[in-house]
């Protein structure tokens, strides 16, 4: 029996590429697919062009509420057993929903688990760029591990929606980054990811800021991302019932020092010094994330002047390469 898959994507003010979004969604190789377009309080024209689909996609406005609030509502309206998520601003390949329901389709009945492919990153003008690749959990890897460091994008998973709703969906408070909030409590639900070195989407990415991928780590304050890490730490030592393991820690640890450099950079010195601190108090010596020179520079000094050498270091090398010209 042929599964329905919808495809569900969220539109603000995307009427520059909303309609090749849509058009992916509808020329797939898979028949079975409904589109599901939720507005999320657009001014650009992006209606006019949901309007002139017909009836060939369902679609509603709502009051400008955020991504998060939009897919859920699309979720909610859904009729398939698979859920496929979409940016206005993405473009599914052709292939792509009937390559992952026959990798859907052939998983053992008894497993919970969903598969999920690659993103191919483009430019705005749909020009390719250096991809970052996925890799698969290794046999030893422990699975929560595994999705907090390589958690794929939002379109690169085929869902299952009893899964989704299973968990509440996406969480709306997230400025950010829900995507892989949404997968750690997939996984901490008991779902296995699966990986399959599939291209899926074009993933576009260039400077907006409607784009929710645009916005500061600090948008909610500095400390924000903080009480996220720490919400999930806590999420993860109560579902598992047990301290973090080693592996663990690690993770948690580069985790809450990436996000403490990210706000230091927009200015936040000691909102990322209490980021810093929780890193160390997680693995102190596995916690540091950066390119060389950076490591031995934290070593030497501490993090803030370390990121104030990297961004002079940065500058330097600009100025070089436009002497070479």
């Amino acid at each position: 029996m042929s599964q329905l898959i919808s495809v569900v994507i969220p539109c603000y003010n995307s009427a520059a590429y909303v309609k090749d979004a849509i058009a992916s969604a509808l020329d797939q190789t898979y028949p079975h697919v409904e589109v599901i377009v939720i507005d999320d309080g657009s001014t650009d024209g992006s209606i006019d062009i949901l309007h002139s689909f017909g009836d060939r996609i369902y679609w509603e406005t709502q009051a400008n509420q955020g991504a998060p609030i939009a897919r859920n509502r699309g979720l909610e309206l859904a009729k398939g057993k698979y859920i496929k998520f979409l940016d206005a601003d993405d473009i599914l390949l052709p292939d792509c929903l009937e390559h992952q329901i026959q990798q859907a389709q052939q998983l053992d009945p008894g497993l919970k688990a969903i598969v999920y492919g690659d993103a191919i990153r483009i430019d705005q003008n749909g020009n390719t760029l250096p991809g970052y690749p996925l890799r698969p959990r290794t046999a030893k890897e422990d699975s929560i591990a595994h999705i907090l460091s390589n958690s794929p994008l939002t379109s690169c998973p085929l869902h299952k929606r009893e899964y989704l709703l299973e968990i509440g969906g996406f969480d709306p408070s997230l400025p950010r980054g829900q995507e892989h909030d949404l997968h750690l409590r997939l996984v901490l639900a008991g779902v296995n990811f699966l990986y399959y070195s599939t291209p899926i989407y074009q993933y576009r990415e260039y400077v907006s800021d409607g784009r929710i991928s645009q916005k500061g780590y600090s948008s909610k304050g500095a400390m924000f991302q903080y009480e996220i890490l720490r919400k999930h730490q806590a999420l993860i030592e109560q579902t598992t019932n047990q301290p973090l393991s080693k592996e663990l820690r690690a993770v948690l640890a580069k985790r809450f020092w990436a996000f403490g450099r990210a706000v230091l950079r927009e200015g936040y010195k000691n909102g990322a010094k209490q980021y810093f601190l929780a890193a160390y108090d997680l693995d102190r010596q596995n916690c540091i994330v950066g390119n060389v020179p950076y490591p031995q520079l934290v070593k030497i000094l501490n993090p803030v002047f370390a990121e104030q050498c990297m961004s002079q270091l940065g500058k330097l090398k600009v100025l070089r390469r436009l002497n070479k010209r």
